[in-house]
Order: C-alpha cells, then structure tokens, then sequence
C-alpha cells in the first residue's frame, strides 16, 4: 500500500495512490507498507531511486542499514511493534531522503511493520502541517515520533515493574492461610511477567541502539541539507536517545533484581515445605522406633504379658513425639 503525504494550500493531506497513478502535487512523504514487487519498482520510477528489499533491510550490518546512494540518504533501523500486546515484535522501517530535482526531493518510508509511532505521526499532521514542510522536517518529525513511542513504552516497563516488585516483595497474608499455601504458583506466574517486561526491555534497547546509531550517521553526513532549527532538533534527539539508553540499561538491571529475587522468594518457600517435612519425620521417628521394638519376635519381653504393656507402649509413642514438637517450639524452629 503506497500513502503519499504532504500540503496543498497550507493544508496537509494523506492520500493512497496505485501503482498506475501518478504523486499528488505537493508530495513529501510517501510511505509504502507492505509493498509488491509492481509498488517498488512504480516508486523507484517516480522518484528515481533504488528501493531496498525486505531481506536487504534485515541485514545487520552498519553499512547495509546506514548508506547514501546516488545522493540519496538511506537509514535502516529497527523499531518496536505491538507494545502494547502480550507478544512484542522489532521489526525495520527504512527512512529514505532522495536528491530530487525539487528543493529537498522526498522521504519515502518502506515498512513490512505496523509501528504505533508512524501513526500517531500521520495522525499529528493534521493539527501540525509545518511537519510536513519538507523531507528533512518529516524526517525528523518520524524519529522524534518514533523516540517518543521508545520513552512511553520505557515508562511502561517501569510500572510494570514496579508492580511486579509489589507482588514479590509484599506479602499481607496470615502465613498459615491458604492463599499462602497457594504463593509459590503465583511466584511462578510473577517469573513468566519478568520474563516479558525483560523480552520488551531488550527490544527497546535494540531499538535504541539502532536509532542512536541513526541519528548520529545522519548528523554526520546530513551537512547543507538541515537548517538551524533542524540541527537543534536532531541534537536534542541524540541527548534523549543517549538518556533513555541509561535508562533501558537501569530498567535491564532492575529486570534481573526482581529476577533474582523472585527465585530467591521460591527457594525459601521451597524450604519451608522442606522443614515441615522434615520436623514431620523426626517427630514419627521415635514413635516408629519404639513400634519397631516391640515388633520384634523375640520370646523374652516381659512387657508383652503385663496388662499395662500395650497402654505402656502408646503411652511412650505418644510422649516421644511429644518431646520432640516442644523443643522445637522452644527453640523457634516452628
């Protein structure tokens, strides 16, 4: 699907073309999802460039994602899809910035990803129409989008973990309740929600380091092509990338604390069950002793034809496992 965006008498507008149609007067963004082989080859015509592939834009090599071919400016970098779902995707959107014939050519964006950031973009530019002056300022206007989809969702992964934080730290209940009985199965319920907030953390890393290495290349090479204003807004978006990097690697650092703390958690609940056991077993195993002896089938044991033998032999099983349970109790063991 081809979008072509840009203004027609101050105004923005955001219209689908098809292959056989040609850009509307006053183009500037022409966004391409999904596109077919007879879409890439009709906008490599119009506006004289070379389109990536989809496979091409899944290299992971700097020089295949970050180029300038022809005078035109190609930047490849990968971006979070589907936060807000229980399976987050990263996914590439290739940026490009052609050298046309007229004042500042196009940008054309060639996604096979749905990111919520190019949305909320298209979106703005109804309310913001100066985003759209020019391909240097869609451009810049798409990355700070897509900067600022990166620092919600890391603000998401900080109130998550806070609640998860809450869930493995705080416990209100009587520890002789059932639904304490019932906490290392919601502990492990806790260790699966880390193990998501940790699978998007890394995501938004990846993203960032992505970005960053984007906007630096393009402050590099981008000389003559970006006013003062633009200039100001991509060092601004270099400081936020590099802040929100620290953030993301803070964010990982808690994600393995609550890691380990929520295993912690189990081991020791793990270790109480194993206690109850074991005092269990040792409070039977007097009892089982004197059990033992007198199972035994030995001819001479005076107790065996006494009348007070039986009741002697439940009365000594009963005091030893007795015993045992009050010097526990005594020492603080129960």
């Amino acid at each position: 699907m081809i979008t072509t965006y840009g203004q027609d008498g101050g105004r923005s507008f955001g219209r689908t073309i098809d292959t056989g149609q040609i850009l509307p007067a006053g183009t500037v963004w022409i966004d391409m999802l999904h596109p077919t082989e007879e879409e890439r080859a009709a906008i490599a015509g119009m506006v004289g460039i070379d389109l990536p592939t989809h496979e091409e834009m899944k290299e992971i090599e700097v020089s295949s994602r970050l180029y300038v071919e022809n005078g035109s400016i190609y930047l490849t970098t990968p971006v979070i899809t589907r936060a807000d779902t229980e399976y987050p995707g990263l996914g590439v959107v290739t940026f490009i910035l052609t050298n046309g014939t007229t004042k500042g050519g196009y940008l054309v964006t060639v996604r096979y990803v749905e990111p919520k950031s190019i949305e909320t973009f298209a979106s703005r530019l109804n309310r913001q129409p100066e985003l759209i002056a020019g391909a240097e300022a869609a451009l810049l206007g798409l990355l700070d989008a897509v900067v600022g989809r990166v620092a919600d969702l890391l603000e998401l992964i900080g109130s998550r973990l806070d609640g998860i934080g809450r869930r493995v730290f705080d416990d209100p209940l009587p520890a002789k309740s059932k639904e304490a009985a019932k906490k290392p199965d919601a502990l492990r319920e806790v260790m699966r929600d880390i193990g998501r907030v940790g699978d998007l953390t890394n995501k938004v890393r990846d993203s960032l380091a992505g970005l960053d290495r984007l906007a630096t290349y393009l402050a590099t090479i981008s000389t003559g092509r970006l006013n003062k204003e633009q200039k100001a807004l991509l060092k601004s978006l270099n400081r936020d990338l590099r802040s929100l990097g620290e953030h993301a690697g803070y964010l990982s650092q808690q994600t393995n604390f609550l890691l380990d703390a929520t295993l912690g958690v189990i081991n020791i609940e793990q270790n109480a069950i194993i206690k109850i056991f074991s005092v269990v077993a040792v409070v039977f195993l007097p009892p089982t002793l004197i059990a033992s002896i007198y199972g035994m089938n030995f001819h001479f044991m005076p107790e065996l034809d006494k009348p007070w033998g039986y009741p002697l032999a439940l009365g000594l099983m009963v005091l030893s496992a007795i015993l045992p349970l009050l010097y526990f109790r005594r020492r603080g063991w129960l």
